[in-house]
């Protein structure tokens, strides 16, 4: 079951109101119909049940406030850099953090305010959980300041230090806080006032783990030290590198939330992998069989899986490939698409005898001396429901044209309010 976020969760029988991505992502990305469920979270222990109705309206069958939890987790953090901060944010929601606090260290090497890409983060990791408290963010401020306050209100505390030391003793209960430094680690100094201030140093192996491993590892230690459920701990391998599209966070990302199910994450994360590793023919492979298996994209499907025959002509699986990209190719000529498709040989008919015309006309007007003069253009907004074959129909121009003076693809997906230029062939 999808599970969605909303501010206002109303009573049992009410409709709800969604976000404008929250509903675009639901209607237009999950293609949700009519009699299907969604499960929602109103991030303050509001959970209920919705059935989607016709004209994409959502009803709440069913709804309960879950109690807030005893022992409370809070985690103090130097910042890292953002695209590590893109991992670290929906691993503490998944790992029912109840609150964060940004610090600043003497090595911190990263600093900023929390906004709203921090909340769009911990609401994702809500809904990949089902945790329904979203956690909060507390302004940065200064280490000592923090941990302060943290110890005045009774807070058992934690930091991690890589020095030698003794398993700790449980928290007595209330709120746990656990401490990270930065990259480089707290000073002399710090770990001292840390001490002083009630601290208790925590370790968590041999080795110096990136602040973003951490923070995970020691907040699943300590809710297992706490005696509450012991949940998934979500390890993101701080040896891993960067440069292995494998094992890249991206890639990572986006095995997660296809394993999980959520095919629409997945592929919105595996193309900003294949952007950033253009030659990586296993991406390709992921992202067809996704279209696939999943989504129903035979066009999309068939586009990568030559792709992957393309960047990996000695592939092992080539035969095993080659076999889904013409299934997919038949897929595509299935009789309740012939008529598109003999639209589309009669446009490429066109369009070539169009070439050839224009060919001739250059070279004619080249040899005279005188300059084409460029065609004529008129802008066109996209509406809803609009596809760029539909465009081209109702404008009079081929889909080819279409698609080359907008730099698109036939599985190319069009926004509403996106503005398109509609290309006039220039009369003879």
């Amino acid at each position: 079951m999808r599970t969605l976020f909303v501010d206002n969760l109303p009573p049992s029988g009410g409709e709800v109101v969604l976000e404008r991505r929250e509903s675009e992502h639901l209607f237009r990305v999950l293609r949700a119909a009519p009699g299907e469920h969604v499960r929602l979270l109103d991030g303050r222990g509001g959970r209920a049940e919705a059935e989607v109705l016709p004209g994409k309206v959502l009803r709440v069958v069913g709804r309960e406030c879950v109690p807030a939890p005893e022992n409370r987790l809070h985690l103090f953090f130097a910042q890292p850099r953002r695209n590590r901060l893109d991992g670290l944010l929906p691993a503490c929601a998944e790992l029912g953090v109840w609150e964060l606090h940004p610090v600043q260290c003497a090595r911190s090497v990263a600093e900023g305010e929390p906004n709203d890409r921090w909340r769009l983060q911990l609401i994702e990791g809500c809904k990949q959980s089902g945790n329904p408290f979203l956690p909060r963010v507390a302004a940065p401020e200064p280490l000592s300041a923090a941990v302060r306050r943290a110890a005045a209100s009774g807070m058992t505390l934690f930091y991690g230090s890589v020095a030698a030391a003794e398993t700790p003793a449980p928290p007595h209960g209330g709120d746990t806080g656990w401490i990270v430094g930065p990259e480089g680690g707290f000073t002399a100094e710090e770990e001292t006032a840390l001490r002083d201030m009630g601290a208790s140093p925590l370790n968590l192996g041999a080795w110096v783990l990136r602040l973003e491993t951490a923070a995970l590892c020691g907040l699943a230690v300590l809710r297992h030290l706490a005696g509450a459920l012991l949940l998934a701990m979500l390890f993101l391998a701080g040896g891993c590198s960067e440069r292995n599209a494998e094992n890249h966070p991206l890639t990572r990302k986006g095995d997660y939330y296809r394993d999980s199910g959520d095919a629409g994450l997945a592929v919105k994360f595996y193309r900003r992998a294949a952007e950033k590793f253009p030659d990586d023919p296993g991406l390709r492979l992921k992202l067809a069989t996704l279209y696939d298996e999943s989504l129903n994209d035979p066009l999309a499907a068939a586009w990568y899986y030559t792709e992957f025959l393309r960047m990996a002509p000695e592939s092992a699986e080539l035969a095993v490939v080659t076999n889904y990209r013409q299934a997919a190719l038949e897929r595509i000529y299935a009789p309740e698409l012939a008529e598109e498709v003999r639209a589309l040989r009669e446009e490429n008919g066109r369009l070539r005898n169009a070439l050839e015309a224009t060919r001739l006309r250059l070279f004619r007007m080249n040899r005279a001396g005188a300059p084409p003069a460029p065609p004529a253009e008129e802008k066109y907004t996209v509406r809803s429901g609009d596809t760029p074959l539909l465009i081209a129909r109702r404008k009079g121009v081929s889909l080819e044209s279409l698609l080359l003076a907008n730099r698109l693809t036939v599985s190319s997906r069009l926004r509403v309010g996106q503005e398109l230029v509609i290309p006039r062939p220039r009369r003879r």
